[in-house]
């Protein structure tokens, strides 16, 4: 049973929301990104623009991506799937289709991101630009 917020890929179902706050915390941390307090989490998630996430066929989360910002400005803030399905091609089918579903709602957005170190081809593949560039000059962080 699918829906205008649901496409089956592969598989994979993609939702069209953010994953639930258990399975945010897990993959974070999976991923190296550190433990977050579900407390710290639930806000987070609700302050995602949009939001997509892939489940497998026993409706386990197995990736997600979310965007923040506002409808001219939209930055991937994350871009996760799990350990076992890295370099299968889940990801960058599901960034294909969060993209896509960006360039639909929010058509007059620049989409911005930054990538972990070591990632920086699979985004070119999508269509990102890496800084500096012609145009632009390094991206910047203010570290806690």
């Amino acid at each position: 049973m699918s829906d205008e917020n649901e496409l089956v890929v592969d598989g994979f179902l993609f939702e069209d929301r953010p994953p639930p706050v258990a399975d945010f915390i897990r993959m974070r941390a999976a991923c190296g990104w550190g433990e977050i307090s579900p407390q710290l989490a639930r806000p987070v998630l609700a302050a995602s623009l949009a939001a997509t996430t892939a489940v497998d066929a026993d409706r386990r989360v197995v990736g997600f991506v979310r965007a923040v910002g506002d409808p001219i400005n939209l930055y991937i803030q994350d871009a996760i799937i799990a350990p076992e399905l890295r370099g299968k091609g889940l990801g960058h089918r599901l960034m294909q289709h969060f993209l896509a579903r960006l360039a639909r709602d929010y058509p007059q957005a620049d989409i911005m991101l930054m990538c972990a170190k070591g990632r920086e081809r699979f985004y070119a593949d999508l269509g990102f630009e890496a800084r500096p560039s012609e145009n632009f000059g390094p991206g910047m962080q203010r570290l806690r």
